[in-house]
């Protein structure tokens, strides 16, 4: 496996690779984690037993432009420097397989936003949630003989 995505992880975005280890065993990210790096854009990917699970990341930056604007006679209305880009972070699922009868996977959105722990805890909160299986509880009844007994 080529560690060169985990290494620019760890390098550009350390805080990102501790919130990856909220979500693996053992704090072993590499062991759970299929990490993509293109174009100064993080993408990584992991699987539960039905789904797939990803998440884009794109780092904040702050641009060193500095923008005058102008009217039509060239007179300056306002001067300021360029704004700071909030970054982005945000997730997608699909299923692994498709339902019967289905030749497609499906897929949701998970919560997105620009790039903090805030939104991190969101999207960790909405995979649990997706996770999560409900509970049939067992309602005990009166039985037949109590009712005939009394």
């Amino acid at each position: 496996m080529n560690d060169k995505p985990f290494n620019v992880i760890q390098a550009e975005c350390p805080e990102f690779y501790e919130w990856l280890k909220e979500i693996s065993r053992f704090d072993k990210v590499e062991n759970f984690i299929v990490p993509d790096y293109k174009d100064g854009r993080i993408s990584v990917k992991f699987y539960t037993k039905e789904n797939r699970y990803c998440i884009s990341v794109r780092l904040p930056r702050k641009f060193n432009e500095h923008i005058i604007q102008t009217d039509e006679n060239n007179h300056i209305m306002r001067e300021s420097n360029a704004p700071i880009d909030n970054g982005y972070l945000g997730c997608t699922i699909q299923t692994r397989k498709p339902r019967a009868g289905e030749d497609w996977n499906r897929g949701n959105d998970l919560p997105d936003g620009k790039y903090c722990k805030k939104t991190w805890d969101k999207i960790k909160n909405a995979i649990i949630a997706y996770e999560l299986v409900k509970v049939i509880k067992i309602t005990r009844g009166v039985s037949e003989d109590t009712i005939v007994n009394q």
